[in-house]
């Protein structure tokens, strides 16, 4: 199945399985990268685990976990076309590789983040909003896996951006290739989920 085929759904399960290698500076010893345990679950086992799980609950700190794979399934919408011209734009021969050695490719934020500026006004109607790049790790975040992405403008000048997803083990490192996506910024801003223990039912009840 090509990439424009899938749905937004199957995308994710994509990239939350995707290798993001074995780099002997990445702590995930021989299987513990986020790759490595994601792939030997099903899409079925990624759809039916909880959306949300408190943990340390008899603790002095109970936090919650929030699952990646339904947090973006209900924020994300897959944009295959504009992924289409982004593949498209990456492999173009009119590149000139002779100011890049290694090659142009989905997964270098320099390059992303030089199309969504180039491509601002087609992807948002605006001209000249600037990139910003955001890692949910320099948050508060619940999320199973860290976020990187790659916005335009303010927080709500634009509804489009590329991601990636945080697959190894050290943060710093270990990130899929980026996607294009439409969001639903009142539900994809919502990676924290702060523990209240009176309405905490009440919460699971509504997920």
């Amino acid at each position: 199945m090509d990439n424009w085929s899938r749905t937004t759904d199957e995308m994710i399960y994509s990239m939350l399985t995707e290798s993001t290698g074995t780099n002997m500076l990445d702590s995930g010893g021989d299987s513990d990268r986020h790759w490595q345990r994601n792939q030997v679950k099903s899409f079925e086992d990624f759809n039916n685990e909880p959306c949300l799980v408190l943990l340390d609950q008899d603790t002095d700190y109970p936090y919650y976990e929030k699952s990646t794979f339904h947090h973006l399934a209900n924020s994300l919408i897959y944009l295959k076309k504009e992924n289409q011209e982004l593949i498209e734009w990456v492999e173009a021969d009119k590149y000139n590789r002779s100011d890049n050695p290694e090659g142009r490719c989905l997964s270098s934020l320099d390059d992303i983040c030089k199309y969504m500026s180039n491509q601002s006004h087609h992807l948002t109607g605006e001209l000249g909003l600037e990139t910003r790049v955001i890692n949910t790790y320099n948050s508060e975040c619940s999320l199973t896996q860290t976020l990187q992405f790659i916005t335009l403008g303010d927080t709500y000048d634009s509804d489009i951006i590329a991601l990636a997803i945080h697959n190894g083990a050290d943060v710093r490192g270990g990130y899929t290739d980026y996607k294009i996506f439409k969001i639903c910024e009142d539900m994809f801003y919502m990676w924290y989920e702060e523990y209240d223990e009176d309405n905490h039912y009440d919460l699971i009840a509504n997920i």
